[in-house]
C-alpha cells in the first residue's frame, strides 16, 4: 500500500508547467500610416523531451489564435526553446488571456501562463 501511495504522490508532483520559463508580449507601431501595428509574442520553454516527442499545437491570446515559429525546430530534452508568434485573423473567444496546447508523447496537455507581461509599445520610424 505505501508504493501505490509513493507512486501516485510522485506522479500527481510532476508539473509539465514548469518548462515555461517566461512569456511576454509587446504592442508595436509603424513611424508611417502605411506600415502599420501589431502585438509580437514572446514565450521561452526548457525542452520537456525532444523535438519528437514534444509538439506544441496552438497558442491563443487575447482573443486571436497566433500563428508561431519555434526555434529551434530540432531540439533534445533540456534544451532552451524560443517561440515566437503573433496574431492572425482567426478569432477565440475566452476569458483566458492566453492559452498554449501541446503534446508529449501523443498526450495533450493545455498551459495557461501564469503572468503574460506586457512590454513597453515599440515605436518604429
Amino acid at each position: 500500500m505505501k508504493n501505490k501511495l509513493l507512486i501516485l504522490s510522485i506522479f500527481f508532483s510532476c508539473n509539465t508547467t514548469e518548462f515555461l520559463v517566461s512569456s511576454s508580449y509587446q504592442d508595436w507601431v509603424g513611424g508611417r500610416p502605411e506600415t502599420g501595428s501589431g502585438t509580437n509574442y514572446h514565450f521561452e520553454f526548457i525542452a520537456p523531451e525532444n523535438d519528437s516527442l514534444f509538439k506544441i499545437q496552438s497558442i491563443k491570446a487575447h482573443n486571436r489564435y497566433l500563428d508561431f515559429n519555434l526555434n529551434p525546430l530540432k531540439f533534445n530534452k533540456g534544451d532552451s526553446l524560443k517561440v515566437f508568434a503573433y496574431k492572425n485573423k482567426k478569432v477565440w473567444n475566452s476569458d483566458t488571456v492566453c492559452k498554449i496546447t501541446y503534446k508529449i508523447r501523443k498526450k495533450k496537455y493545455i498551459l495557461v501562463p501564469n503572468d503574460l507581461k506586457k512590454l513597453d509599445r515599440l515605436l518604429y520610424p
